[in-house]
């Protein structure tokens, strides 16, 4: 049996997400100039030196996480980058860096290190039929000094073999590692913090530890770039909602990362409010106009034209549109051209979230009231009051 909205609206079901979340990967909507912003970006910072870096800024629900989830996370996939997503990141590199781990898996990066360093180790040199794998090895290392010996053979690899890490306390750190990995198969939070017992890091040796990460990262996964997509930064540069010291102390993180990214090839992308990046700004301006450019490559999210929320309709109604015969059907059925009108004058509610659940609304108000399409301006105007939404924007 046909539903009502089969029926009447020629759609399988309500394509718009109640809670108007977790879409980022799907259903994206970008502006063609959002895009162009990007591809621009992208050619001036890669063909140049400096900063490979910019921010998305915009308010809550204009679409910043389906931004960077979405959008970014395949384009610099397609430029042969490798995006690591942060969400909600702490203040300091070791946030940033146990974030980045999890997403990796200690044993699985581990065994890649060890795979590029296992021919430039003394005992690889006589091979036998059957090579040892990555297990087999740890299973050899059974005592401390084991440990400690092939961790100097790794370290000497990493410097003098792959020639990735210069520095020997880093590639000291980072053999110890992976000689430690059967002991302690995961990362806790604590490995990251530099000066701290069996840190993974040397203290004041952040810029140099990620350095080399990024590098052995670019090896093992044979790609061009890394890129950091951090999200929600306003969580932590707020002082609303954290001491300014912290906030400070995120800053001096972001400088860290700034300035490797100068050096290599790693993209920083972060998404903030207005507010954030005003603060940001005044608290350290320098840093503001080297990741900003001098403000030439921002990209703000602002409230969407009526037409291109006609576009963000169009792509959702597209998913689960039933063909007809009917000649009246047109790119938004089955609301009217001039449907999103009544929004002229709220441009708080054109923005992608909001929007999104607008679209659930006015159907599910229409189904249940059974209202025959095409559904006009006034359907959404008693939407607006039913659900008392409004300019404020209340419930959605």
């Amino acid at each position: 049996m046909s539903s009502f909205l089969e029926e009447n609206y020629y759609l399988k079901k309500n394509p718009f997400p109640p809670a108007a979340s977790s879409i980022e990967e799907k259903n994206v909507f970008i502006l063609d100039s959002w895009n162009e912003k990007v591809s621009s970006f992208y050619t001036t910072l890669s063909n140049g030196e400096g900063v490979k870096a910019f921010p998305i800024i915009g308010e809550y629900g204009t679409g910043k996480t389906a931004f960077l989830k979405g959008y970014l996370n395949r384009y610099f996939k397609d430029q042969n980058l490798l995006p690591f997503y942060f969400e909600n990141p702490g203040t300091q590199f070791y946030d940033l860096a146990n974030e980045l781990f999890r997403n990796i898996g200690r044993y699985e990066f581990t065994k890649a290190i060890w795979e590029l360093t296992k021919s430039y180790l003394p005992q690889e040199s006589q091979r036998t039929l059957f090579e040892d794998d990555y297990p087999k090895f740890l299973e050899k290392l059974k005592s401390k000094s084991d440990r400690e010996a092939k961790a100097h053979e790794i370290q000497q690899a990493l410097r003098n073999g792959i020639d990735i890490v210069d520095d020997e306390e880093i590639a000291y750190r980072i053999a110890t590692m992976i000689v430690e990995t059967k002991n302690k198969p995961y990362f806790e939070y604590k490995d990251f913090i530099a000066g701290k017992k069996d840190s993974v890091v040397a203290e004041r040796g952040e810029h140099k530890f990620f350095s080399a990460i990024i590098q052995l990262i670019m090896k093992i996964y044979d790609v061009e770039g890394i890129v950091f997509l951090i999200d929600e930064f306003e969580d932590v540069a707020l002082t609303k909602r954290m001491t300014r010291s912290k906030s400070y102390e995120y800053l001096a993180t972001l400088r860290n990362l700034v300035d490797i990214s100068d050096e290599y090839n790693l993209w920083i992308v972060i998404a903030m409010t207005p507010q954030a990046a005003e603060l940001t700004q005044e608290m350290n301006p320098a840093l503001w106009e080297r990741f900003t450019h001098d403000e030439s490559t921002t990209i703000t999210l602002e409230p969407l034209s009526l037409d291109d929320s006609k576009g963000l309709f169009e792509k959702w109604l597209a998913k689960y549109r039933i063909q007809s015969s009917n000649n009246n059907i047109n790119s938004i059925y089955p609301f009217t051209e001039d449907y999103l009108d009544a929004l002229n004058n709220y441009a708080d509610l054109r923005i992608a979230r909001k929007l999104v659940k607008i679209g659930f609304f006015s159907l599910s108000f229409a189904e249940t009231n059974e209202i025959p399409a095409p559904l006009g301006p006034d359907v959404l105007e008693a939407v607006l009051k039913e659900y008392n939404l409004g300019s404020s924007g209340m419930n959605i």
